[in-house]
């Protein structure tokens, strides 16, 4: 049998054991961000349509609604009313209503009979319009601040000067109750009554009637 040999704890050494030391992975010291979810946004709600404005009565239109009126009120005011001859003087029309657009619609309503134009936003506002000028027609609204149409055509046909008190008047309402206004109107004295609305035929038939064209000569 070979004896031992004896291995010196320097020769133990000089060829260590490879020992495999498991570590941990490196980790990035400027570690990315998580990516955040997709949210996902609720739908919409649909951009709600106001609902059409309610059509308006004729009393209350604005300018913008009696703008749009005067295409349609043009055209129709060029069909074939009654017409001054040439060269005879234009008869006047006094306008009493207290709405500045329902004035403004008349006057495109009766542009086939090219009248001249007096305003009055009162019925006292008439009155004293007719105390200093000449006047052929008078178109009143019934509801008025202050004196009202009926009261306002009973005290024309009461003026002293005969010229005035015989003036046509042609009454206009949007009252429910028009039979009432009627009868108030005609208790007054007026010539025509109409309802509002009113067209431009309507208007220029009852004004044809009351208020004939002059004729030259």
């Amino acid at each position: 049998m070979k004896p031992a040999t004896a291995v010196t704890e320097a020769a133990a050494t000089s060829s260590p054991r490879t020992t495999t030391v498991p570590t941990e992975p490196t980790r990035s010291t400027s570690a990315s961000p998580l990516p955040e979810p997709t949210r996902t946004l609720p739908p919409s709600a649909p951009a709600k349509t106001p609902p059409p404005e309610a059509a308006r009565p004729f009393g209350v239109l604005n300018s913008e609604t009696a703008k749009a009126f005067a295409a349609h009120a043009t055209a129709e005011a060029t069909r074939s009313f009654a017409r001054a001859d040439p060269g005879v003087q234009p008869q006047r029309v006094l306008l009493v209503d207290d709405s500045r657009s329902i004035r403004t619609l008349l006057k495109i309503y009766l542009m086939a009979r090219s009248f001249e134009y007096i305003e009055a936003e009162s019925a006292e506002a008439a009155l004293t319009v007719l105390e200093t000028q000449s006047v052929d027609l008078i178109l009143t609204d019934f509801h008025m601040d202050g004196m009202n149409g009926a009261d306002f055509a009973a005290t024309v046909r009461s003026n002293r000067n005969v010229k005035v008190a015989k003036i046509p008047i042609l009454m206009m309402t949007g009252d429910a109750n028009a039979a009432e206004v009627r009868n108030k109107g005609q208790k007054a004295g007026i010539n025509a009554f109409v309802r509002k609305p009113v067209s431009c035929a309507q208007l220029m038939t009852l004004v044809d009637t009351i208020l004939p064209v002059p004729k030259k000569g």
